[in-house]
């Protein structure tokens, strides 16, 4: 009898009072710089990381990940999107800073990848890109 009782009195029960939610977070003062921001810039910075086997391994990589789909295992702009309707996509540029830019930014409508890919294989895929615009005229 007294579990049914209590049985009883628990399911009238709702629960435990809620805790008050905390406030959200104030926004940083104006001119703020997050941290970090000064050493990401400087890993930004021409002339990059040395190329070598590894970086452009790194970059071709990466390059197929993210690049090809549009951009073509050639950089011409004749990736798969492209095949099955997506308007033409123009030539990568050979200028590795260019080719940064690009990749930082949402240049001609391309998907912006600077949260994607940390500054060394942003250089990667840049390098990668001025490889492959030398060897395919």
């Amino acid at each position: 009898m007294k579990r049914l009782l209590l049985i009883l009195l628990l399911a009238g029960c709702d629960g435990w009072p809620e805790s008050p939610r905390p406030p959200p977070p104030a926004p940083p003062p104006e001119g703020a710089v997050p941290r970090g921001a000064a050493e990401r810039a400087r890993a930004l910075a021409p002339p990059g990381p040395p190329v070598d086997a590894a970086l452009l391994a790194e970059g071709a990589e990466r390059y197929g990940i993210y690049c090809t789909p549009c951009h073509g295992q050639n950089g011409q702009g004749d990736g798969v999107v492209v095949l099955r309707g997506h308007p033409p996509i123009a030539p990568l540029p050979s200028d590795p800073a260019r080719s940064m830019a690009a990749i930082a930014e949402n240049l001609l409508g391309a998907h912006p990848l600077s949260d994607r890919l940390d500054p060394r294989q942003r250089w990667a895929v840049a390098r990668h890109v001025e490889a492959l615009m030398r060897s395919d005229p």
